[in-house]
């Protein structure tokens, strides 16, 4: 381009590129070097005019066109500018944020020349979004895919047409001890036991021949120490798959299963003589009909039926008639199936009733399905659970009248409360009024002690309410629910309280007994605060293994044991610990105090 003169040479430019960049994509300018446009394309025209108002034309100022979009991460374009006409271009990635979503735009600034002098800056931002999604999409895909390949107990082999292996993965070191340097090239017979390389061989010709078919194989193998190992494999050929191109095995080592295998037929011998003379009575049947096809010495012993008898017999006629209508709706259905014990009542052939705890497996009899059911004779077992059941059904009553005595302490409590307390103070207030009423002269005396009175009565009412209400929260746990009920009776008595809580694991302790445990300190603390005259009180919760132990102690004026007491507050701490199979211990004399120990077995 011949060489012109200022705005001329600038116009002339500009037109040149304005044809070559007006429809390139994204945001595309050229500034000369008093920082000014000489050409913008219309993406960039569109935009300036859409959030400024204003046309961008040659000669206008430059304007940062990513901080329109967003202006929270302003770009230093003043700093980038200066080094490009310096000769030093820039390029780089820029992520802003447009209605909370990221988007990224790819920024070059780079010096136009026009013979060795730098006239102007061609620079553009490129929206790279979708691709950096597509890459972040890809990159997380590609991370799953290694993660699962690497923590797979699973071989992935690739081998080329010949069967040459150029991929093995991660498994083949943790299964075989194989490194990467130890299979890369190496053809896949050599890893195979010489009795299985004709098999190898035919899977390689089939994987040849017939390309759209998976196979199967069962291999004997050698891992990097020598050793025999049995692996089960499925080949595939991907040969004309894009970005695979191999044969494709996958192989499972199952040399466990292999010689659990060989251990079975090992034991055939073993296991018919122990069928025999097992002491738990054992039977076969047929899967579909249930006929006895053998039976051990014990069964016969157990039912009273010669094992003649028996192979006459189907596994119906030894079973109540309900047992024997709910197996047969449900044989249809179980075929094959090992089946977990379960409890039968069988009748012996002298028509006595048994229960038997039943196992029934699945096998193969002689080339036929069939069924090996051993059963074990539980009768004295279940009748003792009945005894127990009884025991604790009756034991469940006793708790429950324990419970309603309880309840019905507290409410009769509750009631002498109301009662002797609060009507009391009422019945007084209503008195002032009415001598209020009938004596004007002393009105507002009256009525001042009415309220006073009144105000006793609120006091009382929320005192009882709040002693009603106060309780253990699960949630925040049984140390910090004494710790807060502590701290509510020390601001309203004058004497000092110590708590020592020391249990391991308070989770594992049943709510309901954190709950009795924190009445029965609340119960005591009631009886202190009314009766004791205390100056110290002493609470311990300790945890021992299974023993858990509450002390409650005081330094009162204390009691005589051997008196009848006329309140119900040790009675109810005695009967909520009795809930539990607790024990309540009280120690106390005159002038001595008072301690009370509870222990729980938990």
């Amino acid at each position: 381009m011949p060489a012109t003169n200022g705005p001329k040479r600038q116009l002339a430019f500009a037109a040149i590129l304005n044809g070559v960049i007006e429809n390139t994509e994204g945001y595309t300018w050229i500034i000369d070097k008093s920082l000014r446009y000489i050409v913008c394309n219309i993406h960039l025209r569109n935009l300036i005019k859409q959030f400024t108002g204003n046309e961008s034309t040659p000669g206008s100022e430059v304007i940062d066109c990513i901080a329109l979009l967003d202006n929270t991460q302003p770009l230093n374009w003043a700093g980038i500018y200066e080094a490009a006409f310096n000769d030093m271009p820039s390029r780089f990635t820029h992520q802003i944020t447009i209605q909370q979503k990221p988007f990224f735009f790819d920024i070059s600034v780079n010096p136009v020349r026009e013979g060795d002098n730098i006239i102007a800056l061609a620079c553009s931002a490129q929206d790279i979004t979708e691709r950096k999604t597509a890459e972040e999409a890809l990159r997380q895909s590609e991370l799953k895919f290694r993660s699962l390949i690497e923590n797979s107990t699973d071989i992935i082999t690739m081998a080329n047409i010949e069967g040459n292996i150029f991929y093995g993965s991660p498994s083949a070191k943790k299964v075989f001890g194989y490194e990467e340097a130890d299979y890369m090239g190496r053809h896949v017979c050599s890893f195979v036991h010489p009795d299985y390389l004709p098999a190898i061989g035919e899977l390689l010709q089939n994987l040849i021949q017939y390309p759209d078919e998976l196979f199967t194989i069962d291999l004997k193998v050698f891992d990097k120490g020598g050793n025999e190992r049995w692996v089960q494999g499925l080949a595939s050929n991907m040969l004309q798959v894009p970005g695979i191109n191999a044969l494709v095995g996958n192989f499972r080592d199952i040399t466990e299963r292999k010689i659990s295998e060989e251990l079975i037929k090992e034991s055939e011998y073993l296991y018919k003589n122990l069928f025999y003379k097992s002491p738990l009575p054992i039977c076969v049947c047929n899967a579909d009909t249930l006929q006895f096809l053998e039976v051990n010495e014990a069964a016969v012993q157990l039912y009273g039926y010669t094992r003649k008898e028996f192979m006459k017999m189907a596994a119906f006629d030894i079973m109540s008639q309900e047992e024997k209508y709910e197996l047969q709706q449900s044989l249809p259905r179980a075929h094959h199936i090992n089946r977990p014990p379960i409890l039968r009542k069988h009748i012996k052939k002298n028509n006595e009733a048994i229960f038997v705890e039943v196992w029934a497996h699945a096998i193969n009899y002689k080339g036929s399905n069939a069924w090996l059911v051993l059963a074990n004779d539980i009768t004295e077992k279940i009748q003792l659970q009945n005894q127990l059941v009884e025991e604790k059904i009756r034991r469940q009553q006793e708790i429950a009248k324990a419970v309603i005595d309880a309840q019905e302490s507290e409410r009769e409590t509750l009631g002498r409360e109301l009662h002797d307390n609060i009507s009391q103070v009422l019945t007084t207030a209503r008195l002032y009024l009415n001598c209020a009423k009938d004596m004007p002269a002393m009105q507002e005396s009256m009525i001042k002690r009415s309220v006073d009175t009144i105000s006793s009565a609120i006091e009382e009412i929320r005192r009882l309410s709040k002693s009603m209400i106060e309780t253990f929260h699960k949630e925040v746990g049984l140390e910090l629910s004494l710790n807060d009920l502590l701290e509510n009776v020390r601001v309203a008595q004058q004497f000092s309280i110590d708590l020592e809580f020391k249990v391991q694991d308070e989770k594992q302790l049943d709510d309901k007994l954190k709950m009795t445990i924190f009445r029965i300190v609340q119960e005591q603390l009631n009886n202190t605060v009314k009766h004791a005259a205390a100056s110290q009180v002493y609470i311990a919760i300790v945890q021992k293994d299974r023993q858990l132990q509450v002390t409650i102690a005081d330094d009162g004026k204390g009691f005589d044991t051997g008196q009848k007491r006329k309140g119900i507050g040790i009675t109810n701490i005695i009967s909520r610990t009795e809930l539990f199979n607790g024990r309540v211990k009280i120690e106390s004399a005159p002038g001595h105090g008072c301690r009370m120990q509870v222990n729980f077995t938990i």
